[in-house]
């Protein structure tokens, strides 16, 4: 995977959350953005799913531009799998229903081609049993092994993962992120936006820091993590890395 952002900025009023970000990512199937609350991660990897527009400036994915208009954004979105922090789910549908949906209204399958692809998913993260129950019925982390399950079954040309375990206890915050591995050795590309500096380190083949609406420093988890240029990234890693 190619990411390239060209003076791309967001701002939300008065606020300019990502404030003209410049920077190229190549060959890369998993990159992390770390860094303060508030720093743009999130906004950041909105844009590159076409869930915000642009103030200003551009990105593009495998040297093709990403078109904020609708006709280009609907088909653009259609690519992406998205997994958000709050799981994002339909309370009212069982965890069927909520793959199914996509995949019949967004994606043109059949009702019985949807369902197939379904509990196809369903069954690789073990959740087949747990099919017809609704997102109240289940524990944090089978609703969001359930929201991956839906990223997955669209098939997608890239993952987007937007803190993924933030409401998850550890023990359910490990089997996520054990899926999330398990996507990456499988070939999948991924950008995840993540407080879990272990995990980062470990899965991530980049490591972007940001603070201030701007990447402050970027490299291998390696050298990020083992030796950071920057006095910001020093002192972010000093703090979060303490106990």
């Amino acid at each position: 995977m190619k990411l390239s952002f060209n003076g791309l900025a967001k701002s939300f009023g008065g606020h300019r959350a990502v404030d003209g970000v410049t920077a190229v990512f190549e060959d890369v199937r998993s990159l992390a953005f770390i860094g303060p609350s508030g720093g743009g991660k999130s906004t950041l990897l909105r844009m590159v799913g076409g869930l915000e527009t642009p103030t200003e400036g551009s990105l593009a994915i495998n040297e093709e531009e990403v078109i904020f208009e609708p006709a280009a954004l609907q088909k653009h979105r259609r690519a992406i799998g998205f997994v958000f922090q709050a799981f994002n789910l339909f309370p009212h549908m069982d965890a069927l229903r909520n793959i199914t949906l996509p995949l019949e209204k967004v994606h043109g399958l059949s009702a019985a081609q949807a369902r197939e692809t379904a509990m196809a998913a369903l069954k690789r993260f073990r959740l087949d049993q747990h099919a017809h129950k609704r997102p109240a019925e289940l524990s944090g982390g089978q609703n969001q092994r359930i929201a991956i399950a839906r990223a997955i079954a669209i098939k997608p040309k890239l993952l987007l993962f937007d803190e993924p375990t933030s409401a998850l206890d550890p023990e359910m915050t490990s089997g996520v992120l054990d899926i999330i591995e398990e996507l990456k050795e499988e070939g999948r590309e991924f950008l995840l936006v993540t407080h879990e500096m272990g995990f980062a380190r470990n899965v991530a083949d980049r490591v972007a820091f940001l603070a201030d609406g701007r990447i402050v420093e970027s490299g291998p988890p390696s050298e990020l993590f083992g030796a950071p240029q920057t006095a910001a990234c020093r002192d972010f890693l000093a703090r979060v890395l303490k106990y």
